[in-house]
């Protein structure tokens, strides 16, 4: 008998080795990829199947960057032939790759674990030449390579990516205004969409900046050629800035995360899809990219014919001032408002030094800026107001302010002047202060800052009794000591009945039940079924617990009886407890009028606690 059993197991061995050798005989795997492609030229390599792989076991893309991939597909053919039914799949993973560096590279197999074994595609080599490659599959001749040069020409050209920076000026003058561009060119190889997915600016020490444009509005579109190609090209950041030193100043890069879709199209033998023009499919490209770093040779402004007043400002201004009234009374109050406005850093004018007349009093000026950066340089207006208050009546000047700044236009220093302006004071009759400024809130209530003395005689009183040995006296003595003992007696009391564990639980069983009662009629009004039994059967348990100092952990229906008997609970009371806990899981499960067996159940437990209490 074991020698058949020998003889059958050495048949299955060789059976099932035969059946292996046949199936291993019939997979095949492909590699195929261009035979010449150009530096940063993006392009398809392609690896097929016949069977199905459980797991991809190793790649070599070691001289070639990986754009994207592995993406899979599967294919399937059914054909009959004189009334023979043949049938095949294709299994297909497709890398994006580019190379960067000219040579000639070989990419090795690639491979796979299908049904046990380890299959392995063969070798591709890949000749990689400056501009544009041959197109040539590795694999294929004939229909097929002319099908694989028209995939080669739609591929991704990460050249057609790219961020530019540009400069108005690269040789300004230490605060002048100078504008950065960021331009974001996509070229005719992308396209099936793209999306600017992160955005990092540039920071610089040295510079003062400014972000123009609306920043709710999308990015300006234009079109640009480049090279032969045409792109579409974004202004994604256009920024205002003043260099605040002299020397060399670099910009960092503009970066850029960037995704890019690009739909191929696959030629095909199917008729179906041969009248579509193929078949499509989308491959997306994750991207870094990053502008030029601009660099500013800043140069320092002349020392020739340098006002005394210069205020450091680089542009075109103009100057203008407005005095709310020049006829008023003494501690009156009028408005001095002078307003410097134009194109360059606005927000690096200070407030003009102006000889105010020793009897007024004046406020320091309120700062209010209005500054433009929507379109493509900064401009705007900065206003100075001050709040003159004149103390004593007569005519006085209130004189001019200057502003100085270096004219960029005639390369020489400008200085601009106020008008001055004529006050006349008459003398008030003090008290309150008026004036039009909305910033009155810095105005103090001068007048009333010295109380006059008063010389009106005051009124002699007699002198009352004395409060010290009355008898209110020896009261306020003595109640402090007597509150203080009554407040020692509450205290201890209050600290003995906390120290009575036993004690406060019995005077608390009573209050917790009936709050945990409240709850039960809550769910009867509900009629939450399932919810008030558990919450009347915790009650009961928590309430004898409670009640005769008896951890919950200790009882049980077992051990109720017991545990009640050794603290002295007479019979009547146990056996009601055990009635109404074993009544109500019968009413938790049976059938009829749930309301009413409710109803009765919340019945029975109050009236056993309020039994209880009684006794």
């Amino acid at each position: 008998m074991n020698k058949y059993i020998t003889a059958l197991k050495i048949f299955l061995t060789v059976l099932f080795s035969v059946f292996c050798i046949s199936v291993w005989a019939q997979v095949s795997c492909t590699a195929k990829a261009p035979s010449e492609v150009g530096v940063g030229q993006a392009f398809r390599y392609q690896v097929t199947l016949n069977e199905e792989p459980s797991k991809m076991l190793s790649t070599n893309f070691a001289d070639f960057d990986v754009l994207n991939g592995p993406s899979q597909s599967f294919s399937s053919n059914t054909s009959i032939m004189n009334g023979k039914v043949t049938r095949s799949s294709s299994y297909t993973f497709t890398y994006t790759l580019a190379a960067n560096k000219v040579g000639s590279f070989t990419i090795p197999g690639v491979v796979f674990s299908v049904n046990g074994n380890q299959v392995k595609s063969n070798a591709v080599t890949i000749n990689v030449v400056e501009g544009g490659g041959g197109g040539n599959a590795a694999a294929g001749t004939g229909r097929g390579q002319s099908q694989q040069r028209a995939q080669q020409s739609q591929g991704f050209d990460k050249r057609d990516v790219y961020v530019k920076a540009y400069c108005s000026n690269s040789n300004p003058y230490v605060g002048e205004q100078v504008i950065i561009t960021h331009k974001l060119y996509v070229g005719p190889s992308v396209n099936g969409g793209y999306q600017v997915t992160s955005v990092n600016a540039p920071t610089q020490s040295g510079l003062w900046s400014y972000t123009l444009g609306n920043p709710d509005a999308d990015a300006p579109r234009t079109t640009e050629v480049v090279d032969g190609k045409k792109f579409t090209v974004f202004e994604v950041r256009r920024t205002a800035v003043f260099p605040q030193k002299s020397g060399k100043i670099t910009v960092t890069p503009f970066e850029i995360g960037f995704l890019a879709r690009v739909i191929y199209t696959q030629q095909s033998n199917d008729p179906f899809d041969m009248f579509f023009g193929g078949r499509q499919y989308a491959q997306d490209y994750e991207l870094d990219l990053k502008s030029n770093s601009v660099v500013l040779n800043c140069k320092p402004l002349p020392t020739a014919n340098q006002p005394e007043d210069f205020s450091g400002l680089v542009g075109n201004f103009t100057m203008s001032s407005n005095l709310s009234r020049n006829e008023l009374k003494t501690n009156d109050a009028a408005n001095l408002t002078i307003t410097v406005s134009g194109t360059g850093n606005l927000q690096h004018v200070e407030a003009p030094m102006i000889e105010f007349p020793a009897d007024f009093d004046v406020t320091d000026p309120k700062i209010t800026d209005n500054i433009n950066t929507r379109g493509n340089t900064v401009t705007g207006s900065r206003t100075f107001e001050y709040i003159l208050i004149p103390r004593e009546p007569g005519e006085f000047t209130i004189p001019a302010a200057s502003f100085s700044y270096f004219d960029l236009k005639s390369h020489s220093y400008k200085t601009l002047t106020s008008d001055s302006y004529k006050m006349k004071v008459e003398k008030g009759k003090g008290g309150g202060i008026t004036t039009s400024s909305s910033n009155q809130k810095d105005i103090k209530f001068l007048s009333k800052d010295i109380r006059f003395i008063k010389t009106n005689g005051n009124a002699f009183h007699p002198k009352r009794g004395e409060f010290f040995g009355s008898p209110w006296f020896y009261v306020g003595m003595i109640l402090p000591f007597l509150l203080l003992i009554i407040f020692v007696i509450i205290w201890r009391k209050t600290m003995e009945t906390k120290q009575n564990v036993v004690l406060l639980k019995d005077k608390r069983a009573n209050k917790v039940a009936k709050k945990r009662l409240k709850r039960a009629g809550q769910l009867l009004k509900a009629g939450q079924k399932e919810e008030f039994y558990v919450e009347i059967s915790q009650v009961l348990w928590g309430y004898m617990s409670d009640k005769f100092h008896i951890p919950l952990s200790q009882l049980s229906m077992d051990t109720v009886e017991e545990k009640l008997k050794e603290k002295h609970v007479n019979e009547e009371s146990v056996k009601e407890f055990l009635e109404t806990l074993n009544q109500c899981e019968f009413a938790r499960f049976a059938p009829g009028d749930s309301s009413q067996m409710m109803n009765d159940m919340y019945q029975r437990a109050h009236d056993f606690m309020t039994k209880i209490e009684r006794r």
